[in-house]
């Protein structure tokens, strides 16, 4: 990239995928422009802008053909083709997560799983959310639906996402399923939360639970703080070479050795 563009040049990747070169393009100061075909892949690359450069570079990101209204998240959801139709289930995932959940690949059925997310409750256990992503529909069966679910994976929290309203009986069922203490936070959450797209677009709705990685990370940067910065300009401590004459070269190889041998021989016959 150094040796074909300057810095303002624009760099364009069609396939962005994990979005190395997008880093990079960051990085040596190009301006760039990243498409891919899933919003998974956007996901990562959102998150690796976000972990490498800070929230400065998601700032000055513009993001095109993704949801920004209801209007948009509708059309998305209602797609014919299911393969298009499951980008929706995506997005609404991992823009409520922070990009920070992990999305179900499983193909058919998903056991009404569309993403997992971990959360740390001790120094040493983690503990899941399960994700659970609706576009057409819902009731309380689909609230009751999640909790058989999460009893099954022992997950303790389950996130219902949709596009619909909910009803009165959902928001009833969600409210019996509980809430659960998090000791490390020192607060209390709704073991169901019913989130609507309308909240996530409008009012820019997230999860506001730290999840695992971001404890893990912000324990990572404060060990890298805390130890001390190198100084460049103090010169480096001598470190001793240990020196190798040629005499001590010549007699290492078993030849030279044979012909010092030879030679000191007829020294010694000549000077008898």
């Amino acid at each position: 990239m150094k040796a074909s563009s300057n810095e303002n040049d624009i760099v364009l990747d069609a396939y962005c995928g994990c979005g190395t070169t997008i880093a990079v393009a960051q990085k040596l100061n190009r301006r760039w422009v990243g498409i891919d075909i899933t919003y998974q892949s956007i996901s990562v690359v959102l998150k690796r802008l976000e972990d490498s450069f800070g929230q400065h570079a998601l700032q000055s990101t513009s993001l095109d053909g993704i949801p920004k209204d209801m209007a948009s998240a509708t059309a998305l959801a209602h797609k014919k083709d299911d393969r298009v139709r499951k980008e929706f289930e995506k997005w609404a995932v991992l823009t409520y997560s922070n990009n920070r959940a992990t999305i179900n690949q499983r193909k058919g059925a998903d056991r009404g799983i569309d993403g997992t997310a971990y959360f740390m409750v001790t120094k040493t256990d983690n503990d899941k959310i399960i994700f659970q992503v609706k576009s057409g529909n819902v009731g309380e069966k689909d609230i009751r639906d999640l909790r058989g679910t999460m009893e099954q994976e022992r997950a303790p929290l389950g996130i219902f996402i949709t596009l619909q309203e909910p009803t009165a009986a959902m928001i009833k069922a969600a409210h019996i399923a509980g809430s659960y203490r998090h000791a490390l936070m020192g607060r209390d959450y709704d073991r169901i939360e019913i989130v609507t797209i309308k909240d996530m677009i409008e009012k820019r709705k997230r999860l506001e639970m730290p999840l695992s990685i971001d404890v893990l990370k912000s324990s990572e940067r404060e060990k890298q703080l805390s130890q001390p910065a190198l100084k460049f300009n103090e010169p480096l401590p001598e470190i001793p070479i240990p020196r190798v004459t040629m005499k001590k070269a010549l007699l290492a190889d078993p030849k030279a050795r044979e012909q010092r041998r030879r030679e000191q021989v007829k020294k010694s016959k000549t000077g008898a």
